[in-house]
Formats: C-alpha cells, sequence, structure tokens
C-alpha cells in the first residue's frame, strides 16, 4: 500500500524478501505444504498491489523453478510429490482418507456410527473432512465447501467498496490464507492434491493450530468492520483504477 504515496519504494522486493525467509523457515521443519500456502498468500497480494504483467509472469515463472528445484533437492517435497504421481495403494492415507469420505454415501452412516475412519491416520486433524463424510455424507461435505466458498466471496464483495489499500491487500492476505488452507485440505481428502498434512480451518481438532486461524479470522473481522456514522476521506480502489 505504501506504493500508492510512492512509487519509487522497494515494496515488493522487500516483501519478496521477506517471503524467502519465511519459506526458508518453513521448509527447514520440514514443512512444504506451508511454503506453497504462504507463497501463494504472497502471490495474491502482489496481484492485487497492481504490479505489471512483465513482473507477474516473472513471479510465475519463479515459483514453477522454485517447485522444480525443491523435488529435486527437498526430500519432503520429493516424496509427497512422487506419492501422489505415482498413485496410492490401499495402506496410503491419501488412499484411506478417499474411501473413507465415500463410505457413507450421500447421507452418512450416523454420528460415531462410521468404521472407515479407525483406520485412517490424523482423522481428528488432517483428514476430518472424510470423517464428515463417512458419517453425515456427501452432501454434508458439500455444504461445507458452500460455507468456504461464501466466506470468501463475502469478503471480496465487501472489499470492491473498501477505501483503504492496505485493509483491501491484508483482508485479501487473511481470506487467501484461510480459503487457501481449506482447498488444499478438502482436494488431498478428494485424492486430488499431494499430502500436506494441513488441517481444515475451524474445523479440525487442534492446539495451536485452531489459536492461530481463530486470531486470523479475529483480524479478518477486525479490518473489515464498518461504523455506518463515520464517512471515511480516503481515496477509495476504484477511484485509484485498481478496480473497475
Amino acid at each position: 500500500s505504501w506504493r500508492v504515496r510512492d512509487p519509487h519504494l522497494p515494496v515488493i522486493e522487500l516483501c519478496t524478501g521477506l517471503m524467502g525467509g519465511i519459506a526458508i523457515l518453513l521448509m527447514t521443519q520440514p514443512d512444504f505444504g506451508s511454503t506453497i500456502l504462504f507463497a501463494g498468500v504472497w502471490f495474491v497480494m502482489v496481484l492485487m498491489s497492481g504490479i505489471s504483467l512483465k513482473r507477474i509472469g516473472l513471479a510465475g515463472g519463479f515459483g514453477a523453478v522454485g517447485v522444480g528445484l525443491a523435488y529435486m533437492f527437498y526430500e519432503n517435497a520429493r516424496h509427497r510429490i512422487d506419492a501422489f504421481l505415482g498413485g496410492g495403494t490401499a495402506y496410503d492415507q491419501v488412499d484411506l482418507a478417499q474411501r473413507t469420505l465415500t463410505a457413507g454415501g450421500w447421507t452418512g452412516s450416523g454420528l460415531w456410527l462410521g468404521t472407515k475412519k479407525l483406520g485412517l491416520p490424523e482423522a481428528h486433524t488432517d483428514y476430518i473432512f472424510s470423517v464428515i463424510g463417512e458419517e453425515f455424507g456427501l452432501i454434508a461435505c458439500a455444504i461445507i465447501v458452500a460455507l468456504y466458498l461464501m466466506l470468501v466471496v463475502r469478503v471480496m464483495l465487501r472489499l470492491l467498496d473498501e477505501e483503504d489499500l492496505f485493509t483491501a491487500l491484508a483482508a485479501a492476505g487473511l481470506t487467501a490464507q484461510l480459503g487457501g488452507q481449506a482447498f488444499i485440505n478438502i482436494m488431498v481428502n478428494l485424492q486430488l492434491f499431494p499430502s500436506k498434512g494441513m488441517t481444515l480451518p475451524l474445523i479440525s481438532y487442534g492446539g495451536s493450530s485452531t489459536i492461530a486461524i481463530c486470531l486470523g479470522v479475529g483480524l479478518l473481522l477486525a479490518i473489515t468492520r464498518r461504523n455506518p456514522f463515520i464517512r471515511r476521506e480516503r481515496l477509495s480502489l476504484k477511484q485509484l483504477g485498481l478496480v473497475k
């Protein structure tokens, strides 16, 4: 948002360097899934900041190169990608999750009546979506997906009339993190994405993960709330030419 006041400030370079530092810290854990998630959040915010198409292309190219290097030199990433591309076996977590998800059919087997979940590792965290599918059915899973979509769309519609670019970028980043984490978790459970070990926001059991998600949602609510009796005099995104 500083670029609106001074286009010559190297904010993109500083943010990129900060993102690189976060990526290094995450990958040393190792946590390749969270690295991909935060890189996606960074990319969304950079896109909204109004950079040129040339820089967008460069960022996409560097991202592709980064994934390729991670596959060649980062064992955690190579193992997960190979397991996904090679197809699952009867004992793979992702395959077990997919079979658990579809075991309940459309309406589910009932609360506490699921049996496939008993052989599913991390059923209460990473693969809670599959447990919901077995016990409450695919209809309940579709409702959960719709709720996440409604949350993301609601925030985006709210930001169309946002007058402060910093607020718009911060809210978009928090929403991208929340929605991206939910998207990755659900895709893993559907056997459409490599296993990431990522929780389902606001649903999975957890300690620090739940606290972090709730803090993020609290920040999102705080920066998007409005007082209807106060009219701001800042330039809107439409006036800045960032939104048509």
